[in-house]
């Protein structure tokens, strides 16, 4: 019994350093030459770095070149993990954003 009540408040204990988080991040995706919003701009989120195990969602940016992405719940202790972006579109050399809230990409276009 006494192990019982030992485990259970570790895991009580456990809950208060540690969180459920849901990461999420927006922006606006410019034409650097315009300053025109980009519609129809891939947006693919990660969990700590671009990879295809990282993978959380995908998107597009709207006619006015806003975007939103969110990851699956987090369980966090300490800290949680950086979110990064990936912004593409056809015509365009590709960019990164860490952590992006309310930020402004503007994408070159390809030569």
């Amino acid at each position: 019994m006494r192990w019982w009540l030992s485990g259970l408040g570790i895991f009580f204990l456990f809950m208060l350093v540690s969180c459920q988080k849901t990461l999420s991040g927006n922006g606006v995706v410019l034409d650097k030459n315009t300053g025109l919003p980009v519609k129809g701009a891939t947006v693919e989120a990660f969990l700590d770095h671009p990879s295809p195990d990282a993978f959380q969602m995908r998107t597009a940016t709207g006619a006015d070149g806003t975007y939103f992405v969110s990851s699956d719940p987090q369980v966090c202790t300490g800290s949680c993990p950086d979110l990064y972006v990936e912004i593409s579109k056809a015509g365009y050399q590709g960019a990164y954003v860490k952590n992006p809230h309310g930020d402004t990409t503007f994408l070159q276009p390809s030569p």
